[in-house]
């Protein structure tokens, strides 16, 4: 996205807090997208995400092409990576800490740190929903139906944690638009007061039984839904499940 929003991230995946309805929709979700089961037993994930940002006149503003590689379970750890200004961006999250690295040296400022932090976080959100809605403290409740604007029902599951879990625990509210098959077609987020993102997930596909969205498109937004401009667009290639991923790939630069 292009704000820059503290994701929060829990490391112990159990019970969430929920009404009956919000389960449903959590339970239709996780199952359209491969089942509790296949999620639970699936240890990594890599692969390639460009995001595009547009201007206001709709024209792209800047390209970049990433590699990720996830480790997902017992214990969750990432890498991203990327050629940027013809320097080699690392970024890496031991699950407690992140660091970033610019041609193998760490960039030590508090901007560069956070960067880090939220980049890592943010994008292992997005990537493993509806997967990370049952971790611990995520409060759940079902936020009524609304119809999106190419006249598919969606019912509406706010997302919320409260203040001390996590990084953004009780900044954000998140609204995750699942349709009568689970499948999920978008988010709408309140990331500040007043301030809104609408997102709509796009291009599913089934990859080692595993049914995703592989492209999401962001737009401004307010608290109806999309009213502003597309200002981001990330497309998802080359999945991969279950790959082998060397620990020194996640260890903390030396």
């Amino acid at each position: 996205m292009r704000r820059l929003i503290c994701f929060l991230f829990v490391l112990n995946t159990t019970a969430a807090l929920a009404d009956e309805s919000a389960e449903k929709l959590v339970n239709l979700a996780i199952d359209h997208a491969g089942g509790w089961d296949k999620w639970a037993t699936t240890r990594t994930v890599q692969f390639r995400r460009t995001t595009l940002r547009y201007a206001p006149d709709g024209s792209v503003s800047a390209t970049r092409v990433q590699l990720h590689r996830y480790v997902l379970h017992p214990s969750p750890r990432m890498r991203i990576e990327w050629e940027e200004n013809g320097s080699k961006i690392v970024m890496i999250n031991d699950g407690h800490q992140a660091w970033k690295l610019v041609d193998g040296k760490p960039a030590t400022s508090d901007e560069d740190i956070k960067a880090a932090r939220n980049t890592t976080f943010g994008a292992n959100y997005v990537f493993t929903m509806p997967f990370k809605l049952r971790e611990r403290d995520t409060q759940l409740a079902d936020a009524g139906s609304m119809m999106l604007q190419d006249e598919t029902m969606v019912q509406k599951l706010r997302v919320t944690y409260p203040k001390g879990v996590g990084d953004a625990g009780g900044m954000h509210d998140w609204y995750f638009l699942i349709d009568a098959n689970g499948r999920l077609a978008g988010t709408h987020l309140l990331y500040e007061p007043g301030k809104w993102d609408w997102t709509e997930y796009l291009d599913e596909k089934t990859v080692a039984g595993f049914t995703l969205p592989t492209r999401r498109v962001g737009y401004d937004g307010d608290a109806r839904g999309k009213v502003g401009v597309k200002h981001s667009e990330a497309t998802y290639e080359n999945m991969e499940f279950n790959v082998e991923l060397s620990d020194d790939l996640f260890a903390p630069p030396r």
